[in-house]
């Protein structure tokens, strides 16, 4: 009996974590932004490219504006466009950090009614890139549910600073080939266009696209 109901628990544990990135094992310890400045990274950031997230799917023109709060907490207010028919999204949360000790390490939460999340601040030049990361362990460390974006101050990224976060991110054991791309086409009147990494076979490497966004896969990781 026990057995069976640790298979169920197990199982719709692995349908709600269909579309994100689910991986055996706990949370590794990866390093985060040295001397990190909540001051330097407030503003809009665009998102270029994420992990499948079931909240996202869909979604176009992603953006996260954050500023500070009267309490010293951060406001987090994400924007989107629908894919399908236009319409505009919007989460608002707040994020702050635990230990002010390490700053990059925050937390951000979009309801009372559920927990709080992981928000690391990786690495980022506070102008052009960020690239944030979140890891929750599930079953007590047996299992981990993965999140990771790379945030842009513009709608794109230059090519070769992408294929170095992927390659730092890789160095770290992150998986880079789930990356999708985050369409910012025609977004607010703009027209942007997704680089296409040098010397990539589409045919290599082939994931699936249920919602029709691009995967982006380092050609001399991969």
């Amino acid at each position: 009996m026990e057995k069976l109901v640790a298979i169920v628990i197990f199982s719709c544990a692995v349908s709600v974590t269909q579309g994100q990135v689910f991986n055996w094992g706990k949370c590794p310890d990866v390093p985060v932004k040295f001397n990190f400045s909540v001051e330097a990274y407030l503003g809009r950031w665009f998102e270029i490219a994420r992990f499948p997230t079931i909240f996202e799917k869909g979604l176009k023109c992603v953006q996260a504006n954050y500023s500070l709060l009267e309490d010293s907490t951060i406001q987090v207010l994400n924007q989107g466009e629908k894919k399908c028919c236009g319409d505009k999204t919007k989460a608002v949360g707040v994020a702050w950090a635990p230990d002010p000790a390490e700053p990059a390490k925050l937390k951000v939460r979009f309801s009372r009614f559920m927990p709080a999340g992981p928000y690391w601040v990786l690495n980022t030049d506070y102008n052009q890139y960020s690239v944030v990361w979140s890891c929750v362990n599930l079953f007590w460390g047996v299992a981990r549910l993965e999140l990771t974006w790379i945030l842009g101050r513009e709608r794109t990224l230059d090519e070769y600073l992408l294929r170095d976060i992927v390659y730092e991110l890789t160095k770290l054991k992150i998986d880079a080939v789930k990356f999708k791309w985050t369409d910012q086409n025609n977004c607010d009147g703009t027209n942007t266009t997704v680089p296409t990494p040098l010397d990539h076979d589409p045919s290599s490497n082939v994931v699936s696209e249920d919602d029709q966004e691009s995967y982006w896969i380092h050609p001399k990781i991969f």
